[in-house]
């Protein structure tokens, strides 16, 4: 079942999970992957789902599509985009964990990508991109970078564009104007 995004949904901060909660509509709720540690201060009280968390949600929900996740896994994978590109603290480029590749392409939000840690191709989408960093969001259950730092399903990463590798490009560029689309449905 697809969640279609409403003025009813919200986010809140959560105490006793220390993570960001999404309300969505029927009374339902999902528990974000984004905890208090990684957060930025923007999460106080109520914040409303607005028109650019919609678009972003259809458009990540795009980008899924051919990707051999459920439904439900989809839907979940692209609130968790969401909620790290509107909450996820500034971090610096971790790219010391991955393989270098001499890649010559330009990335930008969607892309679903790959990253080399010695020798294994690990599967992340990108958030966001510019001309040298990558801010990518984990699609697999957990990887161990190092013997001291791991990543869980969901958790984000900055890297240097050098270490991404290209798995599918997104068809349609988002621009300020993808956001003029999508009305928030009462």
């Amino acid at each position: 079942m697809l969640l279609e995004p409403s003025n009813k949904w919200y986010w809140q901060y959560d105490c006793a999970s220390q993570s960001i909660v999404i309300q969505l509509s029927d009374g339902l709720a999902m528990s974000c992957h984004l905890n208090k540690r990684n957060m930025n201060n923007l999460c106080k009280g109520r914040v409303n789902f607005c028109a650019e968390d919609s678009s972003y949600y259809y458009y990540f929900l795009e980008t899924l599509k051919d990707l051999a996740f459920s439904v439900p896994e989809k839907v979940q994978i692209a609130l968790n985009a969401v909620t790290n590109l509107r909450f996820q603290k500034v971090k610096m480029p971790q790219s010391w964990f991955f393989d270098y590749h001499n890649s010559a392409v330009a990335f930008s939000t969607g892309d679903i990508i790959t990253l080399s840690l010695k020798g294994d191709n690990v599967q992340f989408v990108i958030l966001e991109a510019d001309e040298r960093v990558s801010m990518c969001m984990l699609l697999e259950d957990a990887v161990q970078l190092s013997d001291s730092k791991a990543l869980a399903k969901f958790d984000v990463i900055r890297v240097m564009n050098d270490r991404v590798q290209l798995q599918k490009t997104v068809s349609k560029v988002l621009t300020d104007d993808s956001f003029s689309y999508v009305q928030i449905m009462a």
